[in-house]
């Protein structure tokens, strides 16, 4: 039953895995994210935000800086759920090699889109903020026993 139990987690991280490998590379490695109707919404949406606010510290900018942390928050939730327990933090380095692979290769292949040290940046600290939250999360729960073999004595 336990077998049974630990192979459908594996199979379920998998899924989650692959599925979000998709975003990801959707989302960056493609020549282009939005449309002009999608970009045209996005702007809108951001100056809706800032009169609902009274202030203009939400810029497009910022609001991207915020949005590449939120979306490698469940790459460091991902890798930390891949890796042992105490391992959780090596979660945020897998994020950061991620997206300088990421950034490396939009400076090579992709004209359209931008190549940003600072990307690298948000998306380490969302891979840092996903790993951490496993972390904890992983911490609560009680730790696996394992049966140890004892020499039978006579």
């Amino acid at each position: 039953m336990r077998q049974t139990l630990r192979m459908l987690r594996k199979l379920l991280l998998l899924a989650l895995t692959v599925g979000y490998a998709w975003v990801i590379w959707r989302m960056t490695l493609t020549p282009q994210v939005f449309t002009a109707a999608q970009s045209s919404l996005v702007e809108h949406a951001i100056r809706w935000a800032q009169r609902l606010t009274g202030s203009t510290w939400l810029s497009y900018d910022r609001t991207e800086f915020l949005a590449n942390i939120a979306m490698f928050v469940p790459v460091g939730m991902l890798a930390a759920a891949w890796l042992p327990r105490r391992w959780w933090v090596l979660g945020a380095l897998v994020a950061v090699a991620l997206s300088s692979g990421i950034e490396l290769y939009q400076g090579a292949y992709l004209p359209n889109r931008v190549s940003d040290p600072r990307d690298v940046l948000s998306n380490g600290l969302g891979g840092l903020l996903g790993a951490t939250l496993a972390g904890l999360f992983r911490s609560l729960l009680p730790a696996r026993r394992r049966r140890r073999l004892r020499p039978r004595t006579a």
